[in-house]
C-alpha cells in the first residue's frame, strides 16, 4: 500500500490486494473532516476476490475506528453473490475476515456499481 498526501484535508492510499483473477484495484481517500474513508473499486469483485477487498476495508476500520468506510463500486462490475454479501455486512455494520468467522464492527456503505454480473459468467 502506498500513500500520497493531499492537502490536509484528505489523503489516499493505493493498493492492489488481488493475487488471483479476476483483479481488483483499490484507491483509498480518507476525509478527517467528514470522518470517512472511500474505497473506491476498480475491477470486477467476485467471491473469489471479495476476501481482498475484506483486509483493506478492515484495515480502514482498525487504523480510524469511527470512520465511516464507503465502498464505492462504481467504475467496477460486481457479481451477485459478491454484491449481496456485501450488503449483508454493511445491513450488519461489521466486516468479515473473509477468512475466518470474525468480524470488525464498522459503519459500511455500500455504492451500487453500474454492472451487476450473474455469477455463473465467473464460474
Amino acid at each position: 500500500m502506498t500513500h500520497r498526501q493531499y492537502g490536509n484535508r484528505s489523503s489516499a492510499y493505493y493498493a492492489h490486494p488481488s493475487h488471483g483473477d479476476p483483479r481488483i484495484k483499490v484507491l483509498i481517500r480518507i476525509d478527517a473532516i467528514e470522518q470517512s474513508a472511500r474505497v473506491n473499486v476498480r475491477g470486477v469483485v467476485t467471491p473469489a476476490n471479495i476476501r481482498a477487498l475484506y483486509v483493506v476495508c478492515r484495515r480502514v476500520a482498525a487504523k480510524l475506528p469511527g470512520y465511516e468506510i464507503v465502498v464505492d463500486l462504481a467504475h467496477s462490475r460486481v457479481t451477485d453473490d459478491a454484491i449481496e454479501e456485501l450488503y449483508e455486512h454493511a445491513r450488519r455494520s461489521v466486516m468479515s475476515s473473509g477468512i475466518d468467522d470474525s468480524v470488525t464492527p464498522c459503519r459500511l456503505r455500500i455504492v451500487d456499481p453500474p454492472t451487476i454480473l450473474k455469477t455463473k459468467e465467473h464460474v
